[in-house]
């Protein structure tokens, strides 16, 4: 799926990034003047032009964006302004002032009193399912790839498991991908009632391809558990090779290490998903869900990604 949209006539993400490298400065400095925290601002914007123009960065970048926006609409209506700290030391001073009890806040504004915030966060989250609409054809692709038998040495329960994520994601994909066109008026809501038994509305839809997503979610624990017991296994095989005195790799102990970060940074990201994934898909929600829970979800979910792809933007 292509991130790169560019204005007619326009550079792409990707040359204006390669035009820049001569002039992108290798060190950042501290802002210690006006100079040098302007230096400093043209960094960040080469830097985040060349992570626009990765594969994927522009999605990675739209999510942890939006995801930060949910937690500050969320904290928003709970921090304090300057007005209302103003009226709080009024109301000390003056018992009787009619500002001595804050007015109450609500978890999730209605839709006559959106801020800002929260509307600019509701626009990309939107367009992030706009470009999830191509979403089918990578995994298709995957599928195309799992459907054509499994490598000799790959194993068969991994094989199988991911068959059955790459399947999920495929009828989470689709699902969404009707529901947005019908919800555009792209798509006829006679597709929506064919699904849905009649009734042309979409959430009961929306429901099943959440569920779709969580089944998906799942099944990464599944391959994690799975690759713990190969690797245990191999451990324990490599372990009784050294009390034989039989050589060893020497890189085995990177290798290990290698194989740990990773696994455990699988389960954290999975881990994170997944309460997400469980609320949207039971028909009345976790318990206590807000803004804030599912901004920090998302954005532990895709911490790792958003770091190595921002770290690839650094010039040598």
């Amino acid at each position: 799926m292509s991130d790169q949209v560019a204005e007619p006539g326009a550079p792409s993400a990707k040359a204006a990034d390669k035009a820049s490298d001569k002039v992108t400065a290798k060190d950042v400095q501290v802002p210690s003047n006006a100079l040098s925290a302007a230096q400093q601002v043209d960094h960040v914007i080469l830097r985040l032009n060349k992570l626009l123009a990765n594969p994927g960065g522009l999605s990675s970048f739209l999510s942890t964006l939006n995801y930060t926006l949910y937690i500050a609409a969320y904290l928003q209506p709970r921090t304090p302004s300057t007005s209302t700290l103003a009226r709080h030391l009024l109301a000390l001073l003056k018992p009787s002032s009619p500002y001595a009890k804050p007015p109450p806040t609500t978890l999730i504004p209605n839709a006559a009193a959106v801020s800002p915030i929260a509307a600019l966060a509701g626009m990309i989250s939107r367009a992030r399912t706009t470009l999830r609409l191509l979403g089918l054809f990578p995994l298709y692709t995957w599928l195309r790839t799992l459907l054509a038998g499994r490598k000799p040495t790959a194993d068969p329960v991994l094989h199988r498991i991911a068959l059955l994520q790459c399947l999920s994601y495929t009828t989470y994909q689709a699902l969404e991908n009707v529901c947005t066109l019908v919800d555009n008026g792209v798509a006829s809501k006679n597709i929506i009632a064919f699904l849905n038994r009649g009734d042309p509305s979409t959430a009961r839809v929306y429901t099943w391809a959440y569920r779709a997503w969580l089944t998906g979610v799942s099944c990464d624990f599944l391959r994690l558990a799975r690759e713990a017991q190969i690797e245990g296994k191999r451990r324990a095989t490599r372990s009784q090779m050294q009390e034989d005195g039989r050589a060893l790799a020497e890189d085995q102990d990177e290798s290990d290490a290698k194989f740990d970060a990773k696994w455990w940074s699988d389960l954290m990201i999975c881990s994170a998903w997944f309460p997400m994934a469980l609320h949207f898909a039971s028909a009345k929600g976790l318990p206590g869900w807000n803004l804030g829970v599912m901004g920090i979800c998302g954005l532990v979910a895709g911490s790792t990604r958003t770091q190595a792809l921002w770290g690839a933007t650094l010039h040598p």
